[in-house]
């Protein structure tokens, strides 16, 4: 029933979209319609963010001498709750995360960034909101309603003995990540635009407080984007390397690959709406659980946009939506509101055709 629904509602909401983007599209020409995907959430799994993973990212990279700072925030409801003759999981809370992210372009081709993640969890307030949501639409409660609302639990047994519990937490600095992006081509008349990028975790966030995994992870990847007219399509691939967590490291693997494709419709020259899908093998293995074994998917639904030049040439960068699990089993958590917030503008004060690489190039 719960996949019935979600397909009925995921069409009706695509027939909005073009049907709303068809009658914009009769004001504005269509070279003036800019990508500004995808959206920058990954999984939220309280576990999985300990580890490095895909930030989804554009193809395109800042200008040269161009700073963007950005601030990206997901509150998330989690409830992950399932036991075997092997193993317990229990992840039932409220997780908010945030990061800020600053990029800059060293050359036209070349850019440079660092995210600083910050975390807070603990029992929260929305579960009873989130069980009168599935009642309403007809979804599993998943075992909700056999455990007291908004308490906390972050706790996996597995083996005969205690993996980890983890207290709730005030806001604390998650592991630090430095990136780095090289744009190879871009949008012209013959090849869309790609580039490679490489990013680097460092433990800078407590292990025992379920902060981040106290290890180094390392990993490469190519994002890709394409647009005709209004409709603009994004691709990123990675491939991690990852130092584990001393408190599991058995029930974890050593590498993970993980994906994004979206798609993207211009409904004004400023703003757009994304429809995207987030993904992963699994980093987990080794209990037999579903929640905790599976393969992470997350359908991310959401509007970006900017409004160039609002204050002394620096441009706002905004975005918001919400991410669902695709299907009740896996990792991926259950529901997430995400916001994000940002300013771009040039070092050295100079006006310049953002976004526009081919303009940038000698």
């Amino acid at each position: 029933m719960r996949h019935i629904v979600e397909r009925l509602f995921l069409k009706r909401l695509l027939t909005i979209i073009v049907i709303f983007s068809t009658f914009a599209s009769g004001t504005v020409f269509a070279r003036e319609y800019d990508a500004f995907g995808p959206i920058s959430l990954r999984t939220q799994n309280p576990v999985y963010l300990q580890s490095l993973g895909l930030t989804p990212t554009r193809a395109e990279v800042v200008p040269e001498g161009t700073f963007e700072l950005r601030l990206d925030s997901a509150y998330s409801n989690i409830f992950e709750r399932e036991r075997n003759a092997n193993a317990f999981l229990d992840l039932d809370m409220e997780l908010l995360r945030m990061s800020l992210h600053t990029m800059y372009g060293l050359t036209d081709d070349f850019e440079i960034g660092i995210e600083i993640p910050l975390m807070h969890f603990n029992g929260g307030f929305l579960d009873s909101f989130i069980q009168s949501y599935h009642k309403f639409f007809g979804f599993p409660n998943g075992g909700r309603d056999q455990v007291p609302n908004n308490q906390f639990d972050y706790f996996l047994n597995q083996g005969g003995r205690q993996r980890f519990r983890y207290p709730s937490a005030d806001l604390g600095l998650g592991d630090i990540v430095l990136h780095v992006k090289h744009q190879l081509t871009g949008q012209d008349s013959d090849w869309p635009a790609l580039s490679i990028f490489a990013e680097f975790k460092f433990p800078t966030g407590r292990r025992c407080r379920g902060f981040g995994s106290g290890a180094f992870d390392f990993g490469f990847g190519t994002a890709l984007e394409a647009s005709y007219k209004r409709i603009h399509g994004h691709f990123n691939a990675a491939y991690y390397v990852l130092g584990g967590n001393a408190y599991y490291e058995d029930l974890m693997r050593s590498e993970m690959f993980s994906y994004m494709i979206a798609g993207e419709v211009s409904l004004l020259p400023n703003w757009s709406v994304i429809v995207q899908l987030n993904g992963s093998t699994p980093l987990l293995q080794g209990t037999g659980l579903d929640q905790w074994d599976g393969v992470p998917l997350d359908l991310v639904i959401g509007f970006r946009g900017e409004e160039r030049n609002l204050i002394n040439n620096t441009d706002l960068i905004w975005q918001f939506g919400f991410s669902e699990d695709v299907t009740s089993r896996g990792p991926s958590v259950d529901f997430t509101v995400f916001f994000s917030i940002g300013l771009r503008f040039d070092a050295f004060g100079r006006t310049r055709p953002v976004g526009d690489w081919l303009a940038l190039k000698p």
